[in-house]
C-alpha cells in the first residue's frame, strides 16, 4: 500500500515541543517498519489500521500537555502493559507515558511490534 503522508505530517507541523518530538519519532518508527498499513488521522491522532472487519484494530498516537499515548483495541494487551509503565494511565485501550520518561519508549516500540503481531503484521 502506497501512503500519502501529508496529511499526518501537516498534523505534526502544527504540534510543538515534547508532543512534536514523541509523535515524529512514533510516526517515523511506524513508517520504516510497517510501511504497508493505512495512514491516517483519525480522532485527531495518528493512526495505523490493521486488519478489517472483525479483526479490526489499529495503533494511535495521542499526545497531552505532559503525556504521549499509545492507543489500541488490543485491550488484552494493554491491561498486560500498564504494570510494565509508571504512571500508564486508567484508559481502557490506551497507556500513557510521560514525556519525562524517554527510557520508556523502548517499553512502547516493543508493544508495537507485539500488537502487530498480535494481529498477523
Amino acid at each position: 500500500m502506497t501512503n500519502d503522508h501529508t496529511i499526518v505530517d501537516k498534523f505534526i507541523e502544527d504540534l510543538s515541543g515534547n508532543a512534536k518530538e514523541w509523535v515524529t519519532i512514533f510516526v517515523n518508527y511506524m513508517r520504516s517498519n510497517y510501511s504497508d498499513l493505512e495512514e491516517v488521522i483519525s480522532f485527531q491522532m495518528p493512526t495505523y489500521k490493521l486488519g478489517s472487519g472483525v479483526m479490526r484494530n489499529y495503533i494511535a498516537f495521542g499526545t497531552g500537555k505532559n503525556h504521549f499515548s499509545l492507543h489500541t483495541t488490543d485491550f488484552e494487551y494493554i491491561t498486560g502493559l500498564k504494570p510494565r509503565l509508571k504512571n500508564a494511565g486508567k484508559g481502557k485501550g490506551c497507556v500513557n507515558v510521560k514525556y519525562s520518561n524517554k527510557d520508556e519508549m523502548d517499553i512502547l516500540f516493543d508493544a508495537i511490534k507485539d500488537i502487530c503481531n498480535r494481529a498477523g503484521k
